[in-house]
C-alpha cells in the first residue's frame, strides 16, 4: 500500500500549495460581456493524477489544482464563466437578467478576488440565467465545492474512490495508535480527518477531530485549527447541497439521456452519504446500481459506495460515539 502515515503535517493544511515543478496557471484575456471591459485570469492547464481521486468524481493532482482557475471572473460586474465557455455576446435580455442576479454577490471590489468557490457559485447564477440547464449548473456547484475541499484535505496521495479511502483511512488509523507523542497524536488526528473528508465520511471524521480534546496538542494550536477546518466542511457541504437541488431538479424535469439521469442520480446518492443522509443514499445507489442504463463504470462506483455505507458509522456528525467508532469495523 502507498504510505500514507502523516503525509502533509497538520499545520500545513490551511496554506495554499505550491504549484508543481514545470507548470503554473498562465495569463489569459477576456472581454466581459455586461460592460466591454478587459481583464485577465490565470488559467492552469495541465497537472498530475498523483492525488487519486474521490467518489464524486473530484481528482487531484500534487501542487496547484486546475479547477482553482477553470472560472474566469470581471473584476467590475462579477460576471463569471468556465473559461472554455465564456461568451463573448450576450443579448440585451440577458445583460438585464444577469445583472439582477449578480446583484446579490454584493461588490465586485470585494468580492472579485476572494475564493475560486464563489467564482463558481456566481457561474452557476449566470449559467442558471443563461439556460444552461439543471445538471451543467449543478456540476458548477459541485466544483465550487471541491475547491473548497481542496483548502481541507491538502494532498493526499493515491486514494481512489470510496473504498480504497476507507481501506486506507483503516491502516492509517491502525499506525495512529501506535504515536506516543501528543504532536504526533495531534498530527495522526488531524490527517485521519482529512482523510475522512475525501472519502465521505462525516461521522469517523467528526470522532477523530473530538479526539484531540483528549490530549494536549503540543502547541500546534489544534483547537482552533479544528473550528476552521469544521467551518470549510459546512463550506462545502453548503455548495454540495447547492448542487444536489439542481442534480434533483434534472432529474425531475427529464434531462439529458437515460445514462445521464443513472449518472446525477448517482451524485446525488453519495452527496447524500457524505451529508450522513445514509437512507437516501442508499435508495439512490441501489436504483443506480440495479439501472440497466447506467454506464458500467458508474454501476461500479455505486457498488463501492454501498460496500462502504455498510460499514460507515451511522451515528449522525457530531454526536456521541460509541467506544472504537471510525477505526474498528
Amino acid at each position: 500500500m502507498t504510505a500514507l502515515a502523516w503525509p502533509v503535517p497538520a499545520d500545513a493544511q490551511w496554506r495554499s500549495p505550491e504549484p508543481s515543478q514545470g507548470y503554473g496557471p498562465e495569463p489569459r484575456s477576456f472581454i466581459d460581456p455586461l460592460d466591454g471591459s478587459h481583464f485577465e485570469a490565470g488559467v492552469l492547464h495541465s497537472t498530475n493524477g498523483l492525488g487519486g481521486y474521490d467518489s464524486d468524481g473530484c481528482s487531484y493532482g500534487k501542487g496547484l489544482q486546475p479547477r482553482a482557475f477553470a472560472i474566469a471572473t470581471s473584476p467590475t460586474t462579477l460576471f463569471s464563466a468556465p473559461i472554455g465557455d465564456f461568451p463573448r455576446v450576450l443579448s440585451e435580455a440577458q445583460r438585464q437578467q444577469i445583472g439582477t442576479a449578480l446583484l446579490a454577490f454584493g461588490d465586485p471590489q470585494q468580492v472579485a478576488r476572494k475564493s475560486a468557490a464563489e467564482g463558481y457559485e456566481i457561474a452557476a447564477a449566470v449559467a442558471r440565467v443563461l439556460g444552461k440547464g439543471h445538471f451543467r449548473t449543478g456540476e458548477l456547484y459541485l466544483s465550487g465545492a471541491w475547491t473548497v475541499r481542496d483548502t481541507i484535505v491538502g494532498f493526499l496521495p493515491g486514494l481512489r474512490g470510496a473504498g480504497d479511502t476507507w481501506r486506507k483511512m483503516l491502516d492509517v488509523s491502525g499506525r495512529a495508535q501506535e504515536q506516543s507523542s501528543d504532536r504526533a497524536k495531534t498530527r495522526a488526528m488531524f490527517d485521519l480527518a482529512r482523510i475522512c473528508q475525501r472519502g465521505g465520511f462525516s461521522a469517523e471524521r467528526e470522532t477523530f477531530l473530538e479526539l484531540l480534546s483528549t490530549f494536549s496538542d503540543a502547541g500546534l494550536g489544534a483547537v482552533e485549527k479544528r473550528e476552521e477546518f469544521r467551518r470549510r466542511v459546512a463550506h462545502e457541504q453548503r455548495l454540495l447541497q447547492l448542487a444536489k437541488g439542481e442534480f434533483q431538479a434534472g432529474l425531475a424535469a427529464g434531462e439529458g439521456t437515460a445514462e445521464d439521469q443513472s449518472y446525477y442520480l448517482y451524485l446525488v446518492g453519495d452527496i447524500e452519504r457524505r451529508a450522513g443522509n445514509f437512507e437516501a443514499a442508499e435508495v439512490a445507489l441501489l436504483r443506480v446500481e440495479a439501472s440497466k442504463d447506467a454506464a458500467a463504470e458508474v454501476v461500479a462506483q455505486a457498488s463501492d459506495i454501498l460496500r462502504v455505507l455498510a460499514v460507515q458509522d451511522r451515528n449522525e456528525p457530531g454526536a456521541e460515539k460509541p467506544a472504537g467508532a471510525g477505526g474498528s469495523k
